[in-house]
């Protein structure tokens, strides 16, 4: 049996956590063991901005603005947004936790050592994006599109997706055996994934097709 290697994702604890208001919301460009609860922080300009060990509880980030923004230790639960622009973001030893997004924008983005739980996204634009030692348990994508990525270390489980976009990407160590897929656009950018039996049946189709294949039933 082929072996790939897992995801290397540690644990952490947080230090004592001050909890920001809305005027602490509007302060920056710099945030530091915030703990933000349950505060409305949609529409807004959070550009290059830089959160470490700071916790988000229930937060409101529709259509907020995280271009280049760095989050480090840190954690995101309950997160809901409509749709969030967050392009050449990074971010390291991270977690986010039954959060909801519409669209979320993060191309060009860098992720290390993350975990992403329980969550929901329509569309998820990762192109470009550079993941390395993240776990992605138990979410649903309408579509992720990894065009141009480039994964080392990467595990879905228990996860599902409508379409997978793949192309162009470069894949190392990625664990595609719990990500539950109905559609892929290049089955052929699948190399150096892990696939079960039952997802090799599924591709053969598309694979055959795009080696000009012709199958006589």
């Amino acid at each position: 049996m082929t072996r790939i290697s897992p995801p290397r994702v540690t644990s952490w604890s947080f230090p004592a956590l001050v909890s920001a208001d809305a005027y602490d919301v509007d302060e920056g460009p710099v945030w530091e063991d915030l703990e933000f609860v349950r505060l409305d922080m949609s529409d807004r300009d959070f550009t290059d901005a830089v959160f470490t060990g700071c916790r988000f509880e229930g937060v409101d980030l529709a259509q907020s603005r995280l271009r280049g923004a760095s989050f480090t230790d840190s954690q995101i639960e309950a997160v809901t947004a409509s749709a969030i622009e967050a392009p050449h973001s990074r971010w390291a030893h991270c977690s986010i936790e039954v959060s909801r997004f519409g669209a979320a924008t993060w191309h060009g983005s860098t992720w290390d050592q993350c975990l992403v739980r329980g969550s929901k996204v329509g569309y998820a634009n990762l192109r470009a994006a550079t993941i390395t030692d993240t776990v992605f348990e138990d979410c649903t994508f309408d579509d992720l599109d990894l065009m141009d990525a480039t994964l080392k270390r990467v595990a879905f489980r228990g996860c599902r997706v409508g379409m997978l976009t793949v192309r162009g990407a470069e894949l190392t160590d990625v664990d595609l055996t719990g990500l539950d897929f109905d559609g892929v656009d290049d089955p052929v950018a699948l190399a150096g994934a892990l696939v079960s039996h039952e997802q090799l049946l599924a591709l053969a189709p598309l694979m055959a097709a795009k080696a000009g294949i012709i199958v006589d039933d």
